[in-house]
């Protein structure tokens, strides 16, 4: 008698599909943290050589116009970002500007501004939605243009400037950025020289990238040049010269085309501002920051902003990144490394001094 020949199964059964598709997803949930952590590596790698790039230009400026870029254009409005275009290979952008008194905003909105423009303005208007690569870190979470208004009243405007994420080192002691006891604008707070008590100017602040004294506070008083590298009595590998910060995420969800109260918001901008054209320059955090805050210092969120809070002047000029743990910086010899946002405190804030004699502020390895 034949026996009946059963066929050969060709298919998956449910049960077997069902433990392939188990097996694949705890491989991908084993694995995607293991991507995400490379990518990310990968992204502070470049942020790093970002600030490398940064310093090494700052050394170039130094070498040819015999100083370190002043923190901006006190009374006009230039940042320091604007004065190394020529060192990171942007010729043709720095060209194009028009240091002096030419606004670096508009009194309307101009949603058409080019680089090429006949008018002055609306080509420092265009250098500021320009996306300069050196100046943004892979990291962060404002990769896109923001609508900015300036914080006189009635404001003036900047379309779609682009955030920037590297600032001078301005101070290791101020934790604000109030401006000088004498001016106009926004109301007059004191700076805090090295003994704490007021001092007159921030161009007597204690980092390496800082304005000069009112009387030579402009470009055509002596140049783009603040501070001088003989002026780091502490040494350069030890004393920071520019850092990583986050702008506030907040402020490009509630930009308009109106001001509204956000003088104390956290924005960083590279080339040029309208609220540092102040008698000696206010605002200064849109390009500088200080060590005398703490790294990644959280955005207040238990009170209320005020031009005056201890809270949120602090954020405003605080270091930090989307880096898990830290920020990189960029040492005063040009040497870059991330720096741990539990630094001591007193640590910290001495490496943000250019001459503060401090004997024990190493860098941390």
């Amino acid at each position: 008698m034949k026996t009946k020949r059963t066929k050969d199964r060709s298919a998956f059964t449910l049960v077997e599909l069902l433990v392939v598709i188990a097996i694949i997803g705890v491989m991908v949930g084993l694995l995607l943290p293991a991507v995400q952590s490379a990518r990310e590596a990968s992204r502070r790698m470049q942020c790093s050589n970002k600030l490398k790039q940064i310093g090494l230009a700052t050394h170039n400026f130094e070498l040819v116009h015999k100083g370190l870029p002043m923190l901006g254009e006190a009374q006009e409005g230039g940042h320091w970002s604007a004065f190394i275009l020529p060192f990171i290979e942007q010729d043709a952008l720095f060209e194009r500007l028009s240091f002096g008194s030419i606004n670096w905003a508009a009194s309307v909105a101009r949603d058409s501004a080019t680089i090429a423009s006949g008018n002055p303005e609306e080509r420092q208007i265009a250098a500021c939605e320009s996306v300069v690569g050196p100046y943004k870190c892979p990291s962060s979470v404002m990769q896109g243009p923001v609508f900015d208004a300036s914080c006189y009243s009635p404001p003036w405007f900047v379309s779609a400037r682009e955030p920037a994420n590297y600032l001078g080192v301005v101070t290791g002691i101020q934790p604000n950025d109030w401006k000088p006891q004498f001016g106009w604008g926004r109301t007059n707070r004191p700076t805090w020289g090295p003994d704490r008590t007021p001092t007159l100017h921030h161009s007597e602040l204690d980092g390496m990238i800082i304005t000069r004294p009112p009387e030579k506070a402009r470009i055509n008083q002596g140049g783009m040049a603040g501070a001088k590298f003989r002026d780091v009595t502490d040494g350069l590998s030890n004393t920071l010269m520019y850092g990583e910060a986050e702008p506030d995420f907040v402020h490009s969800i509630e930009s308009s085309r109106q001001e509204n109260q956000n003088t104390g918001r956290k924005d960083h901008w590279a080339i040029g501002g309208d609220d540092f054209d102040n008698w000696e320059g206010t605002d200064w955090s849109e390009q500088g920051g200080s060590t005398a805050v703490p790294i990644n210092y959280q955005r207040p969120t238990d009170i209320r902003f005020s031009d005056a809070s201890p809270e949120w002047a602090a954020y405003e000029v605080s270091f930090g990144s989307n880096h898990p743990g830290g920020a990189n910086f960029c040492a005063g010899d040009g040497s870059v490394r991330m720096i741990s946002e539990s630094i001591d405190a007193e640590l910290f804030s001495a490496l943000g001094s250019r001459n503060g004699n401090e004997d024990d502020a190493h860098m941390p390895e």
